[in-house]
């Protein structure tokens, strides 16, 4: 069987948001069009990107793009070198731009190969884009991005190339890993509104900021998770959730019936609020893990809880009858995914998923939208704290599905929110 690579999963999506954004467009010039117009590309990520490859698109024709744009910086392509140095004092970074810009309706897109990352459209262009500029730029004002034009303002002038008010955080909590693999936008703008707020309040602020999340199809789902949970060491593999083992993205399966082939895994098991595919829940990248077959099976869909004999196949997880103690070196990761589930998933929104909700008891029943056990998943989550690797998932995750793990960007929010059931 042909697998689909990652490329093909994201052609068959909505645009993600991805290290790359464009930030600017002059498209109807003060005085010359021929030579003044520009387009602007932001680098949001902790890297420089090559832009072999890439190639900006109108609705007539293509720009190949060249050269490399730094860690959190602008790269400018403009028609003429001259024109920009005259009327902004500044020198592009690629000159020669071929693209109309017509100015009775166009857009531009910004892509890789075939593969579209980013858009923008004007007058028209794209139902539902009614942004008309004339003499000044269109920049962006939003990031992370929506593919629509709210994330869109015309400027107070014909622009300021080069520059502007995006910012990417390389470092700290979650604000990047890094090695280029998603860099985010500043993540006090993506929690706006959590200062001071602890309990249900924070919850439900956490819950309106989730909400809205990019989904995938169950068969997606298998290229999503090669991708969010590829071994830092080896991108050929991917890191097995309780076996701590890496093995190649090849041996799923779909494509082999070893029980040492790999299966997507529920975290919170689907038994337990989910069943059907339709829900948003059962395809939520945020607890859905690569995990050995016979694992997965053996761990079926019990709640977490300590305890319970050693497997004979990966001893450092434990089973009983009606509980599953993964590895120590996950217990925080699946302890922050459960909490993440808990959070999302409030009920009462469009994603057919009900108000999930984590006792402090376990069984919780294989078919009650419950999953425990609470006081022991808060203690696991102090104990084992968040990682480079968690770090690097919850950004790849950011780019496909276009929402977070808050407990992985501040850890602290577990026991605000949890901390006055577990004294």
């Amino acid at each position: 069987m042909r697998l689909m690579t990652l490329a093909a999963l994201l052609s068959l999506t909505l645009p993600v948001h991805a290290k790359l954004l464009i930030s600017e467009v002059l498209y109807d010039a003060p005085t010359n069009d021929a030579t003044q117009e520009f387009i602007e590309i932001y680098n949001d990520s902790c890297s420089s990107v090559s832009l072999s490859g890439y190639s900006l698109v109108d609705n007539s024709s293509s720009f190949n793009l060249s050269g490399t744009i730094a860690p959190a910086s602008y790269f400018v392509v403009a028609k003429n070198t001259a024109a920009m140095q005259s009327l902004f004092g500044k020198t592009p970074n690629q000159t020669g731009l071929t693209l109309s810009l017509g100015n009775s309706g166009d857009y531009v897109k910004l892509r890789q190969g075939a593969i579209e990352i980013d858009v923008v459209a004007f007058e028209n262009a794209i139902s539902g884009w009614t942004l008309n500029a004339v003499d000044k730029s269109i920049s962006r004002k939003n990031v992370p991005d929506s593919n629509t034009m709210a994330d869109w303002q015309v400027s107070g002038n014909a622009g300021n190339p080069g520059s502007g008010p995006l910012t990417t955080s390389c470092g700290g909590t979650g604000g990047g890993t890094g090695d280029g693999t998603g860099g985010t936008t500043n993540l006090p703008d993506y929690y706006v509104g959590t200062n001071g707020k602890t309990g249900a309040a924070l919850k439900s602020t956490l819950n309106s900021i989730l909400r809205g999340h990019q989904r995938y199809s169950y068969s997606q789902v298998w290229d999503a998770i090669s991708y969010t949970d590829e071994d830092p060491a080896n991108s050929n593999n991917v890191i097995l959730l309780y076996a701590g083992r890496s093995t190649p993205k090849t041996f799923r399966v779909n494509s082999s019936s070893s029980l040492d082939a790999w299966n997507r895994e529920h975290v919170w098991a689907k038994s337990h609020g989910f069943p059907a595919e339709s829900q948003y829940a059962h395809t939520d990248l945020h607890h859905l893990r690569p995990a050995d077959v016979s694992i997965n099976s053996t761990r079926g869909n019990k709640d977490f809880d300590n305890g319970g004999t050693p497997l004979s196949e990966a001893p450092l997880n434990k089973t009983d009858s009606d509980s599953f103690e993964p590895r120590a070196a996950v217990k925080g990761d699946v302890a922050r995914m459960m909490f993440y589930m808990d959070v999302r998933y409030e009920g009462g929104d469009d994603s057919g998923t009900p108000d999930l909700s984590i006792p402090n008891i376990a069984p919780t029943g294989s078919s009650a939208p419950q999953m425990g056990k609470l006081c022991v998943l808060l203690a696991w989550h102090l104990a084992d704290p968040v990682d480079s690797f968690e770090q690097r998932r919850n950004n790849r995750i950011f780019e496909l599905q276009k929402n977070r793990n808050p407990f992985i960007d501040n850890p602290q929010w577990a026991t605000a929110i949890y901390g006055s059931q577990c004294p």
